[in-house]
């Protein structure tokens, strides 16, 4: 029987599990014995990594134990050091089977269709880590797998989107297919390592991390299709979800308000009726609790669309390409209001910060460094060493 479409109702919000990122981010010894899988498979111990990362590696056999996410980001840092590869997340894909997953790969596998398989990985990957909320996003006759994160690193948000574009090739069968992958940040090398992994056009310093595919393919049934088996599954699943920790506070309204508009803006949907729409509110509604918040619709739009311009501004992406992202008619509508909120051009502040980066890089290479802190250039008021150059934090 024909499943049902996703409705954009229905795909843009969490459909299980955490409808936010967790205060105290752990991740699970399932999603360990994964990162112990590739380091094996390039030739690497993991367990003496492990250790000194205080992590103790007889976790590893204990099914559903947490780790906080400090010690595994620690992990990451030394794979990475030791293998002298920045692309090792990326490449991990290539050592872990099917199964490596636990319970969520089986999940997987046995839903009745292609939409009702990536419900189900956003409802599962809590289980995985909480450090990493996904959300499946469905606009006109284009879908996406997006992922919000915690992480600094760059390493394991490539693990996740190889996996998933991986799994979905041995999963979905021979009519799947993918559009374009986005990244938030920069390349960690040559372009061609991810035309490899992912077979279609890899964009870097994008607002969002995801995989792009068509709508269509939502409804592709799955072959290996069990839906008794896997009720019991997710029966299990939500049974193990609910011993995950989990951020002990919700979203406040606004923060779910700025979520949902992020999302819009990025499909080229942030009116109010749409918004409204999105969240099962009548317009007039929503007016009232955003009043009472001492709020507007289009204040809340312009925030976002300038904490979004300023990211994509930190990154070699095009004002042209910008200014279609947040929705502006052209490059000049874009850089008007820009200036408008910042008092400067989107030209001038990128700019500035080159300035700021060369005037860093010719201090590094005078000899400015760890045992030589009395000669080292000072940050830009309201920055630290490591985030000079970059917008402040409000």
């Amino acid at each position: 029987m024909r499943q049902p479409m996703l409705n954009l109702r229905q795909s843009t919000s969490a459909t299980a599990g955490p409808s936010a990122l967790a205060t105290n981010p752990t991740v699970s010894s399932e999603y360990l014995r994964i990162v112990a899988l590739g380091a094996e498979g390039r030739g690497v111990n993991p367990a003496p990594i492990f250790a000194s990362s205080g992590i103790d590696p007889t976790v590893l056999n204990r099914r559903g134990a947490r780790v906080g996410l400090r010690a595994v980001d620690r992990v990451w840092s030394q794979l990475t050091a030791r293998l002298d590869d920045r692309l090792f997340g990326l490449r991990m894909v290539e050592t872990i089977p099917f199964g490596a997953g636990d319970l969520m790969d089986y999940v997987i596998r046995t839903s009745a269709n292609v939409g009702a398989a990536l419900q189900n990985t956003v409802r599962c990957a809590p289980l995985l880590s909480t450090a990493d909320r996904l959300q499946l996003v469905v606009s006109g006759n284009q879908a996406s797998m997006r992922i919000h994160t915690l992480r600094d690193q760059p390493q394991p948000i490539e693990l996740i989107i190889s996996m998933f574009a991986e799994r979905a090739r041995g999963h979905f069968g021979a009519s799947w297919s993918i559009k374009q992958v986005s990244f938030t940040h920069a390349a960690l090398g040559p372009e061609a390592a991810y035309d490899c992994v992912f077979q279609v056009p890899v964009r870097f310093g994008m607002p969002f991390t995801e995989v792009v595919f068509e709508r269509e393919l939502l409804d592709m049934p799955m072959d290996a299709s069990d839906p008794r088996l896997n009720a019991i599954l997710i029966a299990q699943a939500d049974e193990l979800l609910a011993t995950v920790p989990q951020s002990a506070a919700q979203p406040s309204f606004v923060e779910i308000i700025e979520r949902a508009l992020t999302s819009g803006l990025s499909i080229g949907d942030f009116t109010l009726s749409g918004l409204a729409d999105h969240l099962g509110l009548g317009a007039r509604t929503l007016q009232r609790r955003l009043r009472a918040e001492g709020l507007t619709h289009r204040s809340l739009v312009r925030r976002l669309r300038h904490d979004m311009a300023v990211r994509s501004l930190a990154t070699p992406v095009t004002q042209n390409h910008i200014a279609r992202t947040l929705g502006y008619s052209g490059t000049g509508a874009f850089q008007r209001a820009f200036k408008a909120w910042s008092g400067v051009s989107p030209a001038k502040l990128r700019r500035k910060r080159r300035r700021v980066r060369a005037g860093h890089s010719a201090a590094n290479a005078n000899g400015t460094g760890r045992n030589n802190s009395a000669r080292t250039a000072r940050p830009l008021k309201g920055t630290s060493p490591h985030t000079a150059g970059r917008r402040p934090r409000r």
